[in-house]
This record gives C-alpha cells, structure tokens and sequence, in this order.
C-alpha cells in the first residue's frame, strides 16, 4: 500500500519544523548580541539608571533589579535553546517516520505522534503530524482476495 499522503505531511511538517528552528536560532542570537552591546554601552545603562532612580528605588533595589534581569534573559535563552533542541528531535523523528512510513504504518504513526508533542500539538507542523499518525493507524491496506461471485441484493451467491 502507497502511503504518500502521510508521507507528504510529514515532510512538510519537517520543512516547517526546520524554518521554525532555524529562525528560533536566529532570534537567540540576535537578542543576545543586542543585549551584550546593550549592556557595554554606558549611554543605555545611564538611561537605565535615571529611570530607575526617577521611580524612586534605592541602590540596593536597584542593584537587585539589574540582576535578575539579567537571570531572567538568561533563564529564557536557556529555554529558548530547549525549544531548538527539541525541534531538531521533532525534525529527525518526523524524517524516519517519513523513510519507514511504508515498511511499518504503526512505527511511523508513534514516531509522528511524539515528533508531533516535541514541535508543539498546536502548531501547524504538529497538526500534520497528527494526521499523518491518525492516516498511518486508521487506514489498513487492502485485502488480496477479490471476489468473482455474483451475488443479489441480499448478498446470496448467484449460480
């Protein structure tokens, strides 16, 4: 039995996990070279500091401010990192799924449902994993057997 259907699905969620990922890196990067330049320049933390002392907050508040900031955006790049490293995950489970879909329906259909649940169940490239996994489990190949009898309208064999 062709299963190009699951097949298609599964290497366009693949496509779109890849854009995904590749633009999350881009992102990561881009936010922590405009944050490190942002931090060295002495014009930014000035303009920082004058807020902070106008909304009347002492030193020490201050001081702790600024620091967990900076564990805030560096706990969300620590995230953002576990996102990229689960949709590489999702990327490959999805391609094997995709080269054993043929061979093994229900290997492929787990391998899509936990490539699906890493890329995110909401997302678009989960959503086609999901149905590649229901097409691979609900549709069973044809039987070998083909009937030559004739039968009536009740389904008694015709001589």
């Amino acid at each position: 039995m062709k299963r190009t259907g699951e097949r298609v699905l599964s290497i366009i969620a693949s496509v779109l996990n890849v854009l995904s990922v590749v633009f999350l890196i881009f992102i990561l990067f881009s936010s922590k070279i405009l944050l490190d330049t942002g931090m060295n320049d002495p014009m930014i933390q000035s303009e920082i500091e004058s807020e902070m002392y106008a909304s009347g907050l002492t030193e020490a508040e201050m001081d702790e401010a600024l620091l967990l900031m900076g564990d805030f955006v560096s706990f969300m790049g620590g995230i953002g990192w576990l996102f990229v490293v689960l949709g590489v995950i999702a990327i490959i489970l999805g391609i094997i799924g995709a080269v054993k879909v043929n061979k093994n329906a229900k290997l492929a259909g787990i391998l899509f449902i936990i490539a699906a649940v890493l890329s995110g169940i909401i997302s678009l490239p989960g959503i086609l994993l999901i149905i590649a996994a229901i097409m691979c489990f609900v549709r069973k190949p044809q039987s070998g057997e083909i009937s030559l009898q004739k039968t009536d309208e009740n389904g008694y064999i015709i001589d």
